[in-house]
């Protein structure tokens, strides 16, 4: 530790008080404990950072910074010029920050497929095409979601089934790996390293449910059963 700046180890020592002496008085919550170390690794251990975590993947004022930001995103990674004229966005909930635009013609082995360019990817399947989803990109379309880097805490301990019985909508699969890849271009970082997506809004042929998450250094895109659950797989709610 002598060669850490005297910064950086005071934001250790920072961080074991508050971990200590939650845990001695009992006061302990694993989930800000979480956020806690997951905010010191992502700004290094150094000075954070002046925009929040929460908010630093969209930076812009309305819906018009947001078209022009999601239009820039299509430009540069899957090279197309998008046009969104005609889009009709969703109204904005409390707390769903986060937009995500999913352009016509986007498929489940395409949105894999560019993730696999664009960084290391792994698929139980070769070819996930076959994933049924309750919104599909016949037509372009918009979501909100949370502005959360992990799956919503919300949803923890809920299978697919649970989902659909308290009627939450959930991401599908081809949300989550578009939302993966923005959130890439846009931050240069990765969702869910810690928890994992459940894509409830999506179906495999055989009822089993798709999930996402960062594993291993790379994107994991795999399967649960719909009555599965524990406390780390959680859906994501969406805002139509």
């Amino acid at each position: 530790m002598s060669n850490l700046s005297k910064g950086v180890r005071s934001r250790i020592w920072s961080l074991q008080t508050q971990i200590g002496k939650g845990i001695l008085d009992g006061t302990h919550d694993p989930e800000k404990f979480t956020e806690l170390l997951q905010d010191f690794l992502e700004n290094k251990g150094g000075k954070k950072r002046c925009v929040s975590r929460k908010a630093e993947m969209i930076g812009a004022s309305g819906y018009e910074d947001l078209l022009a930001e999601w239009s820039r995103f299509y430009k540069e990674v899957f090279g197309i010029e998008a046009d969104f004229t005609d889009l009709q966005i969703p109204e904005k909930q409390d707390g769903f920050n986060w937009l995500i635009v999913m352009l016509a013609g986007l498929t489940p082995n395409k949105l894999f497929a560019k993730c696999e360019e664009r960084f290391a990817s792994w698929c139980y399947t070769y070819d996930i095409e076959t994933i049924k989803s309750v919104r599909t990109a016949d037509k372009t379309y918009a979501v909100w979601v949370r502005d959360n880097i992990e799956a919503d805490k919300e949803n923890k301990n809920k299978s697919a089934n649970d989902c659909d019985k308290e009627g939450i909508k959930g991401i599908t699969l081809e949300e989550r790996l578009l939302l993966e890849l923005f959130y890439h271009w846009r931050t240069g970082k990765h969702l869910d390293s810690i928890n994992v997506t459940l894509c409830s809004g999506s179906r495999y042929p055989y009822g089993h449910v798709p999930n996402v998450c960062w594993h291993g250094l790379k994107v994991h895109v795999n399967y649960y059963a719909p009555d599965y659950c524990y406390e780390c797989l959680r859906a994501r709610s969406v805002s139509l």
